[in-house]
């Protein structure tokens, strides 16, 4: 099971597992920076959200490849259209995720509380 601090909310860590779970190549690497990760900023934009987090780089060891890892989609409680997911990667270390909606506003919804479902 994917261990990340605390103050990320239910659905972060969900997303987070599941892009862990979708990147076997990556697992390890991505589990041992997301147990470090520390929330620094979470933004709802309207549009979706951006949540950044920074890892230790002294202890872990940098992904190769794209700068992203594309992630699940979800049904959110109040969005019609779901979400969803991207992780981005900072010279190989994991750095923000982003959720982002298909065709619905994120104003309003408490994104930190609603019900989900991945996908």
């Amino acid at each position: 099971m994917l261990s990340v601090g605390p103050d990320f909310t239910a659905l972060e860590r969900a997303v987070l597992a599941a892009i862990c779970d979708m990147y076997p190549e990556d697992r390890a690497a991505l589990e041992a920076q997301l147990s470090t990760a520390t929330l620094l900023s979470r933004e709802n934009t309207g549009a979706g959200f951006y949540t950044r987090f920074a890892v230790d780089h002294a202890s872990n060891t940098a992904m190769g490849g794209m700068r992203l890892r594309n992630g699940p989609e979800a049904k959110i409680h109040g969005l019609e259209h779901g979400m969803g997911f991207i992780l981005w990667l900072k010279e190989g270390y994991a750095d923000c995720l982003e959720g982002y909606c298909y065709a619905d506003s994120t104003t309003g919804i408490v994104l930190e509380a609603t019900s989900f479902e991945i996908l």
